[in-house]
């Protein structure tokens, strides 16, 4: 078997295989794109495999919510929520034959690997969720029968729990954890050449790692991400991602894994200018005027958000676009009604917010940081300016009571007719998060979620609810999942039409 040193020799410029195992189904993945551009930029032929050119689609987003939806909604908690082993082996077998990559897809996949590795390859990378570790694994397999060492990188390989697990797939030479911008070309040289990789910050090698690769600070010096590779013929839109910063500015949430993953260990801010110097170039460049930035919270940088309000038509004059943003308690967040307008006016269709609970006890518990007279206000002002409206929501939070759930369902009956979108979703204690480390400290607080089953590999701590049993709580429950059915059902605004199911 010759090394990849010497294929590389062979060949001329070092040639990578990038696998996009993210939610491939709507628009390109940033940090795909990055890892591209960066490869690239120092004479590495990169070639990028995305599921989606051969057909198989992505992670579904929220689209309008049938009829039977609210029973759907139900059953589908009521299952979860159960703790009789063959309903929760009946769910998770439903839950597997939906998977993007269940049994056919995967074989589709695992032909168009072959046919890749097959033209010639010195490292496999692999960019993946969670979801996907028996993917990976068979990537693995595969890239190891033809000689070919197998990196895989993914947001939340920053917590050991769960690189160790992935560590040990048979045919994977690291898992990287942390941002690897600063070391990846020399990664992929060591890796290509059989040489020692144990001394790359955050680089997992059979199970044995030191602490995750730094935050990347100076932005603005990294390249604008390359997605000329993705299947651009195969999207409802052409809509371009594009990231402002790393983080969040407000970033304690107690629940939230996104700020403790990766990119969001601190929060660090492109400038405004270099953001709008890539709407113009990527517009430019895919001939389009949709984006999505997916930043935790657009509007954590106040001069971002600003120069985004006032100079994006300037530089795209048809542009369009969504984002999230932090609704914040003080009013100090650049979300009054006069900076709604300006982001309307500035090619802004909807705006998505964490609402998560109606009860302002959960929030301040959560430690959101956000107060429901203030949210109430951004509501009316984001439906006087125009602005779709999307929302977050968590049920079953730990201390959860069945008169907090009502608060959230009164909440909604209330604001019913400014919002298009509602995302509900179940409590999960996630790995990592602030949440998870005080349940390892002290258990006396989470005794209700018990019990607790561990789950590493996709970053997620499995809990009941005790609550959840409480006839009142589940009435409760109900009332908000008819609540949101009612938003859900409803067609989105036409100014947002182009992003629906995008986030």
């Amino acid at each position: 078997m010759a090394s990849g040193a010497h294929v590389a020799a062979q060949r001329g410029p070092l040639r990578v295989l990038l696998v996009d195992l993210n939610n491939f189904a709507r628009y390109p993945t940033v940090a795909v794109g990055l890892l591209t551009a960066i490869l690239r930029n120092a004479a590495v032929d990169v070639d990028v495999l995305s599921p989606l050119a051969f057909g198989v689609g992505g992670l579904p987003r929220e689209p309008r919510a049938a009829a039977w939806g609210e029973l759907t909604a139900r059953l589908g908690y009521a299952t979860a929520m159960s703790q009789n082993r063959l309903v929760r082996g009946a769910r998770s077998a439903l839950v597997a034959s939906r998977h993007p990559l269940a049994s056919g897809a995967m074989r589709t996949l695992r032909a168009s690997l072959e046919q890749r590795l097959a033209l010639g390859c010195d490292v496999v990378l692999i960019s993946t969720y969670l979801m996907y570790y028996d993917a990976c694994a068979e990537i693995a397999r595969i890239s190891e029968r033809h000689g070919i060492p197998v990196i895989v990188g993914g947001s939340y390989f920053s917590q050991p729990e769960v690189a160790r697990e992935w560590a040990g797939i048979p045919g994977v030479t690291a898992i990287v954890g942390g941002e690897p911008e600063p070391f990846l070309v020399n990664l992929v040289q060591a890796v290509a050449a059989g040489s020692p990789i144990d001394a790359f910050p955050g680089v997992w090698v059979n199970r044995a790692c030191g602490v995750p690769a730094p935050p990347v600070n100076g932005l603005d010096g990294l390249p604008f991400p390359d997605y000329r590779d993705f299947p651009w013929h195969r999207y409802p839109n052409r809509i371009v991602p594009i990231i402002t910063g790393r983080g969040c500015g407000w970033g304690v949430c107690t629940f939230c894994s996104d700020v403790t993953s990766t990119a969001g260990r601190s929060f660090r801010s492109r400038s405004g200018a270099n953001v709008l110097d890539e709407l113009e170039f990527q517009a430019r460049r895919h001939e389009t005027d949709l984006f999505v930035f997916t930043d935790l919270k657009l509007n954590s940088d106040a001069a971002v958000w600003s120069a985004l309000l006032s100079n994006t038509r300037s530089r795209v004059p048809s542009a369009r676009w969504i984002g999230a943003v932090h609704v914040r308690g003080d009013r100090s967040d650049g979300l009054a009604l006069e900076e709604l307008r300006a982001a309307k006016s500035a090619g802004m269709a909807r705006v998505t917010t964490g609402l998560e609970s109606g009860s302002q006890r959960v929030l301040d518990e959560m430690r959101k940081g956000t107060d429901l007279g203030r949210t109430r206000r951004f509501l009316d002002d984001a439906s006087q300016a125009g602005l779709s409206v999307r929302l977050t929501m968590i049920v079953g939070y730990p201390g959860e009571r069945a008169d907090d759930v009502a608060a959230s369902a009164a909440f909604v009956e209330e604001n019913v007719a400014k919002i298009d979108r509602i995302v509900l979703n179940r409590f999960a204690l996630m790995t990592g998060t602030r949440l998870h480390r005080s349940f390892e400290r002290d258990r006396t607080y989470f005794s209700e979620l018990e019990p607790v089953r561990p789950n590493h590999r996709v970053a997620l701590l499995d809990n009941g609810f005790a609550p959840a049993r409480d006839p009142s709580y589940r009435r409760q429950v109900n009332r908000l999942i008819a609540a949101v059915h009612r938003v859900n059902r409803r067609p989105i605004r036409e100014a947002a039409r182009e992003f629906d199911g995008v986030m």
